[in-house]
């Protein structure tokens, strides 16, 4: 049940893109009605809300006011329903997860799978975004839920659990270093290296690894995509620095081996189960979070999965 008026929501759509063809887009609406909406909300309202650049659309003063009271107003009807639906007992519905590009080639596919099983009735949708940009969907209530990469630091989240995952350097089967149980940051000194680039995470774990290790990478190349960077490998143009997450289904397949990074200053990579602290979860969000949980605790074993097969490659 829509929350709000169409200008309402029209309104918040133009504002999130910054554009009323984007807005136009998402939500199947003819962009002339959208503007049309736009304008007799401004009529009404005695101010004008968005300044009409050739750029796109940007907020006035009285725009971010009401911006701001209709992100709040959204959530909190969102929570009242949830609520109300707790109350009559429901077991199905829908719920919005969030999560970062590196649990779509496996985890999440199996993740579905498990959810059709035990739940059939709730439909999960995912949506994919950079990590960083995650907590803000929590916040504004765009996902219910979210797996986040080192979710340290944000208050406004409630951690549910958390996988960690080590670093390591990646290689393809038969290459020197994927017959060692550990290997040095200096390795990168002396082979052809991809090096991770922003606005990957490891990207900054990689500067710092050269300044606090005084090495000097021998670069190849460099890249801000995990799956290209696993394509360089498999391909033979050098090795690259990357977590065990990132690879546990090529890993799986003898695509390519992983060895993990010993330098004890650098923690593992931590994939955590999180949701905004000030939301009541509904009914079907709990029956997900719980199969997310049994998921991480099954994914906190997949560091040794990976080393048996390293070790298996050599023989």
């Amino acid at each position: 049940m829509p929350a709000f008026s169409r200008f309402l929501l029209y309104f918040l759509a133009v504002a999130r893109h910054g554009s009323i063809r984007r807005a136009s887009e998402e939500l199947r609406i003819a962009a002339s009605a959208i503007d049309r909406q736009l304008l007799q909300g401004e009529k009404a309202l005695g101010a004008p809300l968005f300044e009409r650049l050739p750029t796109g659309m940007r907020l006035t003063a009285a725009g971010e006011i009401l911006h701001a009271h209709a992100r709040r107003w959204h959530r909190d009807f969102a929570d009242v329903a949830r609520q109300i639906d707790d109350l009559k007992g429901l077991r199905r519905g829908q719920v919005t997860l969030a999560a970062p590009e590196a649990l779509t080639r496996s985890f999440l596919t199996g993740l579905i799978a498990r959810l059709r099983q035990t739940h059939p009735a709730i439909v999960l949708n995912l949506r994919i975004h950079d990590n960083a940009e995650i907590a803000g969907l929590l916040d504004d209530g765009s996902a219910d839920l979210a797996l986040m990469l080192d979710p340290t630091g944000i208050r406004s989240l409630h951690v549910r659990n958390t996988a960690p995952f080590p670093l390591g350097f990646v290689s393809p089967p038969g290459h020197g270093l994927s017959h060692l149980a550990s290997v040095r940051f200096s390795a990168c000194a002396d082979e052809p290296t991809i090096i991770p680039a922003a606005p990957l995470a490891i990207a900054a774990i990689f500067t710092r690894l050269e300044a606090d290790c005084a090495v000097t990478a021998r670069m190849a190349t460099t890249s801000n995509n995990v799956q290209l960077i696993k394509s360089l490998v498999a391909a033979g143009t050098g090795i690259s620095l990357l977590s065990a997450l990132d690879v546990m289904e090529e890993v799986a397949h003898g695509l390519l081996c992983f060895t993990p990074l010993a330098h004890a200053s650098v923690p593992p990579l931590a994939l955590s189960l999180v949701h905004d602290r000030g939301r009541h979860l509904s009914a079907a969000a709990r029956l997900v979070a719980d199969t997310l949980d049994h998921a991480l605790t099954d994914l906190t074993n997949m560091p040794e999965q990976t080393a048996n097969f390293r070790y298996n490659t050599r023989d």
